[in-house]
């Protein structure tokens, strides 16, 4: 038996957001055969800094935040900033989840 990946090995490596218009190279499985990778959507594991801003995203959602504003707001207040150490705007957040794939 095949150990469980904490990552999806086949994802390719660029995260593309508009799915190409041809057609992939896919792969034809037998049912029962196909390893059942359980992270389908993530390419590697999250580093430490991508940990540490998940779990301050978890107690931000956990508390009733939901709006960008407000999220952007609690973690500069919480000095949860991006990888610079810069405190978050709202494009500097937006590009971070689009450039990570989130």
């Amino acid at each position: 038996m095949e150990p469980i990946q904490n990552f999806n090995p086949y994802l390719p490596a660029n995260h593309q957001i508009i799915p190409a218009r041809e057609g992939g190279k896919g792969q034809i499985q037998s049912p029962g055969t196909a390893p059942n990778i359980i992270w389908q959507t993530r390419s590697r594991l999250p580093d430490e800094y991508e940990v540490a801003l998940i779990a301050a995203l978890e107690t931000l959602f956990d508390s009733g935040i939901e709006t960008l504003e407000q999220i952007i707001s609690t973690l500069n207040q919480k000095h949860v900033f991006d990888r610079q150490g810069q405190p978050w705007n709202e494009a500097s957040f937006r590009e971070f989840l689009q450039v990570n794939g989130y």
